[in-house]
């Protein structure tokens, strides 16, 4: 009985984990890294389109922090982790997504960056509405926005070996309500 009930209990872990992985979150802890995603939960649909009179850019800023909660120095590529994520638009009530894998040529100078303990480095992403996926519904359309980085994609050969100790593959996301007044 013991062991059938250990069988059972393990079976469940297996399955939260399971679950887990599969809805992204907005803050994750990451061998030591804390790393979250800021943006508000609801947004005028004026301000989220670009081209109209209402468009407000600095709306569609969001934040993307890492945090070391290591309790010691951590260094990382934050400026290819900066400059190379991408970002995933979900419909989760149809199941409809758009990645916007565009992102800048890469510096390919290696550089590296040192979190102290406590310390937080944070960069901003762009919020585009993604309007073929998007679906009203009582003037209201809810979507996941997600920041996503592969640990593969980092280029490897312009750093020196060892000088990061932090790559992680991340993907943080947020439900977002989009407004039409």
């Amino acid at each position: 009985v013991v062991l059938a009930v250990l069988v059972l209990v393990a079976q469940c872990a297996a399955v939260d984990g399971d679950s887990r992985e599969a809805q992204p979150m907005s803050d994750l802890l990451l061998n030591g890294i804390r790393v979250s995603l800021d943006s508000p939960e609801a947004l005028p649909l004026s301000a989220v389109l670009r081209g109209t009179p209402k468009y407000d850019a600095p709306r569609t800023f969001f934040t993307v922090s890492l945090k070391n909660e290591s309790g010691k120095k951590r260094v990382l590529p934050f400026d290819e982790l900066r400059r190379n994520s991408i970002r995933v638009y979900r419909n989760p009530a149809t199941g409809a997504e758009i990645v916007d894998n565009r992102t800048p040529p890469p510096k390919r100078d290696g550089s590296v960056d040192e979190i102290a303990p406590g310390a937080t480095r944070t960069f901003q992403v762009v919020f585009e509405y993604p309007k073929s996926i998007a679906v009203m519904k009582d003037r209201v359309a809810v979507l996941q926005f997600c920041v996503k980085w592969d640990a593969t994609w980092l280029r490897a050969n312009t750093y020196t070996p060892g000088s990061y100790d932090w790559n992680e593959s991340f993907e943080i996301c947020r439900q977002i309500r989009i407004l039409d007044e």
